[in-house]
């Protein structure tokens, strides 16, 4: 009778088993919180990194702007310029625009108390006639504070070419030859005479 009533429990615990297993194989999966959407990114404008750059309309107040356009040089385009205002700020320097994208010009501010450095960046950048490395292709690369670069660079397969680059936050990019780095020298020194010879309260 033990033996017996022994076994009926055990069915009876197998059979509890089988009746549970199936609910329990058939509740729902614990449910995972959403994934929020990806935003997309969203790029302001930069801060000022020049002085022309930076110069704004005051409120209630007139702004000036004066400008002679230097010229060309394969599509580099260079002017002078000098902004103040009613209250007696004043910023002077030049511009460097290039033809980007879709025909779409992005520019570079260059201060006038950088235009030296430029000048000299130039006359290093066409003094270099072999590779200063020891590697089959180097680049040398200038920069401004508002980021208008002057490159110098060779390859294996080409002899020393120029670039220039424009644009902060997208860039425009022009590759010109020594004799065109030469004209756009002669560009800014021209408006670095130009600058020279403002008067300072007219």
């Amino acid at each position: 009778m033990r033996t017996v009533a022994r076994a009926a429990v055990v069915l009876g615990v197998v059979w509890s088993v089988m009746q549970t297993a199936p609910v329990a194989a058939q509740s729902p999966a614990p449910r995972q919180p959403p994934i929020p959407p990806i935003s997309p990114m969203i790029y302001g404008p930069l801060p000022p990194a020049t002085t022309l750059e930076g110069f704004r309309q005051p409120i209630g107040g007139m702004l000036t702007l004066g400008f002679d356009d230097l010229g060309e040089v394969d599509g580099v385009f260079v002017d002078v310029r000098e902004m103040r205002d009613s209250r007696g700020n004043r910023a002077r320097g030049l511009v460097v625009e290039v033809a980007g994208a879709q025909a779409l010009r992005e520019q570079s501010f260059v201060d006038a108390d950088e235009i030296p450095g430029l000048l000299k960046a130039i006359d290093d950048l066409v003094a270099i006639t072999a590779n200063p490395t020891q590697f089959k292709s180097f680049e040398i690369r200038y920069m401004t504070r508002g980021e208008m670069g002057l490159t110098a660079s060779s390859s294996r397969n080409r002899g020393i070419f120029y670039g220039v680059e424009v644009g902060r936050l997208t860039k425009a990019r022009k590759a010109i030859s020594a004799g065109e780095m030469h004209q756009l020298r002669t560009l800014f020194e021209a408006a670095s005479q130009k600058l020279a010879t403002l008067v300072a309260d007219k």
